[in-house]
C-alpha cells in the first residue's frame, strides 16, 4: 500500500470512529436535535467517506475532484448515474444478505 491508501484508510477509520462515538454519545444523552446530529455526525462522516474514496481509488481526493471537474457534463451525468445504481445495488445486496442471515 502506498501513502495515499494509508492516508485514506486512516482518515476513514479515525473520522468514522469520531462520527460513531458522537452518535452514540448523543443518543445516550438523549440529544434528539437534528442540528446536533447533522453537525456532529455529518461533518466527520463526510470526511470519513472522502477518506474511503481515497483509500479505494488510490488517488488523493483533491486530484480526484479535479479529474471529475474536467469531465464534460454528460460524462459526469452518465458516470454519476452508474455510480449511484452500483451503490444502491451494493447497499440493497448487503441488506438482503443480512436479512437472510439473521431473519430467515
Amino acid at each position: 500500500m502506498n501513502e495515499v491508501h494509508v492516508s485514506g484508510l486512516m482518515t476513514f477509520l479515525i473520522l468514522g470512529a469520531v462520527a460513531t462515538v458522537f452518535t452514540r454519545v448523543a443518543y445516550w444523552l438523549k440529544l434528539h436535535s437534528r442540528m446536533i446530529y447533522g453537525a456532529g455526525w455529518g461533518v466527520p462522516g463526510a470526511f470519513a467517506l472522502a477518506g474511503l474514496v481515497q483509500f479505494v481509488s488510490g488517488v488523493p481526493f483533491a486530484e480526484l475532484s479535479a479529474k471529475w471537474d474536467s469531465l464534460q457534463g454528460w460524462q459526469r451525468g452518465v458516470l454519476g448515474v452508474i455510480i449511484f445504481v452500483f451503490a444502491c445495488g451494493l447497499i440493497f445486496g448487503i441488506l438482503a444478505v443480512v436479512a437472510i442471515m439473521f431473519f430467515a
